[in-house]
């Protein structure tokens, strides 16, 4: 079976079994936003996989924390919707009239650019720091592009990326876990998950940056 193949089938499988997870919690909210952004992203990633491989990773994930989670339902609802206003010609209020308020809400914060506008760095970490939803979803997010980076992007980007994870992921982790102390437990899992990766991927790039000092 060839590589992109291999891609389609892992991905098949994993929407399957999401779909009947979701079916099986009752969380039929969820899984009509799995299948409204399904809609929208029907191309494919750098690394040749189906572009909504990279939501129904984060959802999987979000699977194994939900007892660490205020509220499993609607962060899985923020993973799946998490991209389409920023790279989609959809609005947050569309999102509103279908998902509701908080959702629509979350789903703005995690939003670095709406209605063509990018958000200043520092608000967007603030916006984040203050969502319950936003900060997790976006704190898995980065650890599926970390996971996920590395034979695709160029050493200058994965490094940037780490950059950013260490002066705007991990210090917006931070300040939602003192924000949300009820996810106290799920904030510290992403950070030691990102920090982890972090060292392997300087490592692999260059040992001398193995060392370098990443935390929150």
């Amino acid at each position: 079976m060839d590589t992109r193949l291999a891609h389609d089938a892992s991905y098949e499988k994993l929407t399957i079994s999401l779909r009947y997870w979701l079916l099986g919690k009752g969380y039929i909210k969820a899984l009509k936003a799995m299948e409204y952004a399904a809609q929208h992203h029907t191309g494919t990633r750098k690394d040749g996989t189906p572009e909504f491989s990279h939501q129904i990773w984060q959802a999987h994930y979000l699977r194994s924390i939900t007892a660490l989670l205020m509220d499993p339902k609607a962060c899985l609802i923020v993973c799946f919707l998490h991209d389409v206003v920023e790279d989609y010609p959809v609005r947050v209020s569309d999102i509103e009239a279908l998902f509701g308020p908080v959702i629509a809400q979350a789903v703005d914060a995690i939003s670095k650019v709406v209605e063509g506008v990018k958000k200043d760095p520092a608000a967007y970490r603030e916006g984040l720091a203050r969502n319950p939803l936003a900060s997790i979803c976006k704190g898995v997010d980065r650890i599926h592009n970390q996971a996920s980076m590395v034979g695709v992007f160029t050493r200058e980007k994965q490094l940037a990326y780490l950059e950013e994870t260490d002066t705007l992921l991990l210090p917006m982790l931070k300040t939602a876990r003192r924000n949300f102390p009820e996810q106290e437990a799920a904030y510290e899992n992403i950070k030691f998950i990102l920090m982890g990766q972090a060292t392997l991927i300087r490592a692999f790039q260059s040992p001398d940056l193995a060392t370098a000092s990443i935390g929150a």
